[in-house]
């Protein structure tokens, strides 16, 4: 289901990057009907429009491995702003999450939980998503449907299979052998159309604190969705484990060692570098390079970027380790969340929770960490760029009861950008970014739109470890970021500069690569606004021979469409 182009395209004057590593060569690269036809110094422009590549790489389209995009590609076709960051493919239905199948009367629940995992707001979901469909074959072709300016490759959402075939049944028990066979079935069948595996989740929970469906899973029931995968001789898994424990590490290794049985690729994308655990992201990492050993194909997925964000203060799981915080910004109405803020009860069950915290996304024990970015009280602009820890020295009390009467203060909306969650020593970051057996991946992007802007990680890498830092050769960094991706998950068909193959392609010069700080917008269906990256300073993005973007400014083509696993 992968869109079509026709026409002749020849990206003339740069230095082609083929993606596998190897070294510069100076050629032009012409395009036929959507397909790389010949790569080559001095090729016949007759009949072709020519894209001025002078002074520039010409590579494969990047691949983007972990993202949510799965709404935005119904609202927003071209996908703003990926191509503008060189990104010609994205893999979506992470984290178990997925918009099919499902149900006509499940559309909300499935709606609410994507939306809380994922930071999105409820009416976008609503008004731009089409929903015209319960399976994946539906699906496929209404996504498909006008094109789309990136490939989606797309994992089915182990949750949404629970809930589609137990309905509530899903939130409280394993499958019975009936149930099991049937979720297995419409994998299956999903595969059968396309779709390139499953992904699931052993971490998340919804805004009541119950487990994903996912987490009710037993071992039988991932054993029968593996062995569709194995039978099928395709497709991949990809999952979230619960790593803040030793039984979450041992279930980790467990599915990893099923999947390694079964003939099965799997990855993930919680390798970080904590700073808070300086050991976590090395322990992890030998804890996989023993998986590996142990023969499984297993790949853990790092971003380039610092994990900053900002707190969405209507709906959040930020405060998921907190559960009387996580109240807050999870309760129905302004109302109910001064009353909580206010309510003496509260407040003492609030500052128990947090001097018992050390772990979890907001960093209870590191309160300069956490920073003010906007007041809606003008009196209050002073503190702008101050932190929560400054507050408390100044005010005096628990930091909890600081936190509450500044949200109060704020008309239960102030910017706080909570800083440093992981990723914040660049060195170290580098250092884990260089492994072979890592994956330059797990951006995000599309998630959690107005606690950050996930999207870009392609230009930080390029810029910052590339350029910057020379932690990593362009040639290298244009494999990892193209062929790896192609090799490790089956995108057969793309991922190098190579006659016969799409012809997705990136243009661009180091010296003309920015990454910036992501600014909001309001441009989702019924006017909410989201984190937007700018863009990076591409000249060019190509799909299926088509240009994109230009200059960082979408064309509007939409050539590209739902990639199919039996073709890659």
């Amino acid at each position: 289901m992968s869109g079509t182009s026709a026409g002749r395209l020849l990206v003339r004057g740069g230095t082609v990057l083929d993606g596998t590593g190897g070294p510069p060569v100076a050629a032009d690269v012409l395009a036929v009907d959507g397909r790389i036809a010949e790569v080559g110094p001095g090729l016949d422009a007759t009949g072709a429009r020519v894209l001025d590549a002078g002074g520039a790489f010409v590579t494969p389209g990047f691949i983007d491995t972990h993202t949510h995009l799965d709404p935005q590609l119904f609202w927003d076709r071209g996908c703003d702003p990926m191509p503008q960051h060189g990104v010609t493919t994205v893999l979506i239905g992470n984290c178990s999450l997925g918009l099919a199948p499902v149900r006509p009367e499940a559309i909300d629940e499935l709606s609410t939980l994507f939306c809380y995992i994922e930071d999105m707001p409820r009416e976008a979901f609503a008004l731009g998503i089409p929903w015209t469909w319960e399976r994946y074959p539906d699906y496929r072709d209404a996504l498909a449907d006008g094109g789309l300016a990136v490939h989606a490759a797309v994992l089915l959402g182990h949750s949404a299979l629970r809930l589609y075939v137990m309905g509530d049944d899903a939130w409280d028990r394993a499958a019975t052998d009936d149930e099991r066979a049937r979720i297995a079935a419409l994998l299956d069948e999903s595969v059968a159309a396309g779709a390139y595996g499953f992904s699931t989740s052993f971490f998340d929970a919804d805004a009541r604190s119950r487990p994903v469906p996912s987490r009710l899973a037993d071992v039988a029931e991932h054993d029968a969705l593996l062995a569709v995968l194995e039978a099928r001789g395709r497709g991949f898994v990809e999952f979230i484990p619960q790593t803040l424990s030793p039984e979450g590490l041992a279930q980790m290794d467990d599915f990893v060692v099923r999947c390694a049985r079964h003939g099965v690729t799997v990855t993930t994308n919680v390798l970080v570098h904590n700073e808070s655990r300086p050991d976590y992201g090395d322990d992890l990492l030998a804890r996989c390079r023993d998986l590996r050993a142990r023969g499984a194909d297993f790949w853990p997925q790092m971003s380039p970027r610092t994990i900053d964000f900002r707190i969405n203060w209507e709906t959040s799981m930020v405060f998921m380790n907190l559960s009387e915080w996580h109240r807050v910004p999870n309760a129905p109405d302004d109302a109910t969340r001064a009353a909580l803020l206010r309510d003496p009860d509260w407040r003492a069950a609030a500052r128990l929770q947090w001097d018992g915290s050390d772990r979890g996304m907001f960093p209870t024990r590191h309160p300069t960490r956490v920073r003010f970015i906007e007041v809606t009280d003008p009196a209050l602009e002073s503190w702008l760029g101050r932190t929560l820890a400054d507050l408390v020295a100044e005010r005096g009390g628990h930091p909890s009861d600081v936190l509450a009467d500044w949200v109060l203060a704020n008309d239960l909306r102030p910017g706080v950008l909570v800083t440093g969650v992981a990723n914040s020593d660049v060195d170290e970051v580098a250092r884990f970014l260089v492994q072979p057996d890592t994956l330059v991946a797990s951006s995000d992007a599309g998630a959690h739109v107005q606690m950050m802007c996930a999207a870009g990680d392609t230009t930080l890498y390029l810029t910052r470890h590339v350029r910057d830092r020379g932690d990593v050769t362009v040639e290298q960094a244009v494999h990892e970021l193209s062929a790896k991706q192609a090799d490790v998950f089956g995108f057969r068909d793309r991922g190098r500069v190579v006659p016969g193959l799409a012809a997705d392609l990136t243009v661009f010069a180091l010296d003309e690569l920015h990454w910036d700080d992501d600014v909001f917008v309001t441009d989702l269906p019924g006017g909410s606004r989201r984190l937007r990256r700018p863009p990076g300073g591409y000249r060019y993005t190509v799909a299926n021979g088509e240009v994109t973007q230009e200059a960082g400014v979408l064309t509007g083509a939409t050539p590209a469409g739902v990639l199919d696993s039996a073709v890659g």
